[in-house]
């Protein structure tokens, strides 16, 4: 019996641990700090993400890959039109994890697992119009919410209008879905949520305002009350954008109906967030990230304040290999000792050729109650 428990256990875990991992929907802002690039002008999205635009495209030829190898891609034909009104575009992740078992002591969990399998599609129908798919992996036993909108776009002052189901603009879009800020906050990976977004990029100013139906509904919300989430940010670079800095917030209202578990009586909750972020890029070899998020859950009254940092180092050590550290921090409720948690994370990324990414990553993991415990993550992934 102890056998059957711990061997589901187990492979509960390792489902949970695929789903941490997986990428779906989030861009490198590492690239925007380098080269003082807004999200839009890499991605069909203005708030970056999932499919890259032609210039995103020409990006990656041109920088992402080792000098010593692109004679092996020099020659390569591949153009995502379909035609003058179709693109495609593409995510494939492969990964090998090996972290403590959560409820198995002693016992570390190794596995491959295939993270991410995304096909995009965008249909530009006019030049202001723009219908994008992306259905995403299926992963048995696990709801997955696909990315589908569509988009009114190149209106004066760079003002855009998104309608369907994609993931809300908060905070740094950082591919690492199992940073502390993106579990807890919008419940990453499979974030995207059905509602709207009216948003400007005109010049170095990004901001954008959404309604989405919230993070704590199903696909069909009996919940009137809506999450409302805003995010402005100024991109000033220097000459030659040599150097670049960025500065924005974001925040969100997210009130909704709980049902105490014990009683069955439904109460009234209310979850808020705003946060401040900052994206420095240096001569183009170096990029500082920095996160720092504010969080209050209320229900019925009864507070819970949280508090998180995140903190990441990019060093371009030659073209297409790089160096990274990463600091994070969750305290889940700063008004009580003992709930804070610390990952440090060392690793470093290569681009051996155009379409293929290798990172690795070791992380020391420290909290209040436990010692040092320690993770490694390795990635393989394929995009066009």
């Amino acid at each position: 019996m102890k056998n059957s428990i711990s061997t589901n256990l187990f492979i509960l875990t390792i489902i949970c641990v695929s789903v941490l991992f997986s990428d779906q929907s989030y861009s490198y802002p590492r690239f925007s700090a380098y080269t003082g690039d807004r999200c839009v002008d890499c991605h069909i999205s203005p708030t970056g993400g999932s499919m890259r635009n032609q210039y995103g495209i020409n990006y990656a030829k041109n920088n992402l890959q080792l000098k010593v190898l692109e004679k092996f891609s020099m020659n390569a034909k591949f153009n995502p039109e379909i035609n003058k009104s179709i693109s495609v575009g593409g995510d494939i992740r492969i990964a090998n994890i090996n972290v403590p078992a959560p409820t198995i002591p002693n016992t570390t969990l190794s596995s491959f697992l295939t993270m991410q399998g995304d096909l995009y599609v965008n249909a530009k129908i006019n030049d202001y119009v723009n219908v994008f798919i992306a259905p995403g992996i299926y992963l048995p036993t696990l709801e997955t919410k696909p990315e589908v909108y569509g988009m009114i776009s190149k209106l004066p002052l760079d003002i855009y209008f998104k309608a369907g189901r994609f993931t809300p603009n908060y905070g740094i879009r950082i591919p690492e879905h199992r940073a502390y800020q993106r579990i807890d906050f919008l419940n990453t990976p499979y974030s995207a949520d059905a509602g709207f977004e009216l948003g400007m990029t005109p010049g170095i100013l990004t901001f954008n305002i959404g309604l989405f139906n919230g993070v704590n509904t199903d696909f069909f919300d009996n919940d009137k009350k809506k999450m409302f989430v805003a995010n402005a940010d100024v991109m000033l670079s220097g000459k030659d954008n040599k150097i670049n800095v960025d500065i924005g917030s974001s925040v969100y209202n997210n009130p909704y109906d709980y049902r105490d578990p014990g009683t069955g009586v439904m109460l009234n909750a209310v979850t808020h967030a705003i946060s401040g972020f900052t994206k420095i890029g240096l001569f183009d070899h170096v990029a500082i990230l920095g996160e720092v998020d504010f969080k209050e859950n209320s229900i019925s009254g009864v507070m819970t304040r949280g508090l998180y940092g995140f903190g990441e180092l990019d060093i371009k050590i030659l073209k297409g290999f790089e160096l990274r550290g990463q600091y994070e921090q969750r305290n889940l409720n700063r008004d009580i000792d003992g709930q804070k948690t610390v990952r440090y994370s060392m690793g470093g990324a290569i681009f051996p050729i155009i379409g293929v990414e290798f990172e690795a990553m070791y992380r020391l993991v420290h909290d209040d109650i436990l010692s040092f415990t320690t993770e490694y993550q390795g990635m393989l992934h394929f995009y066009f």
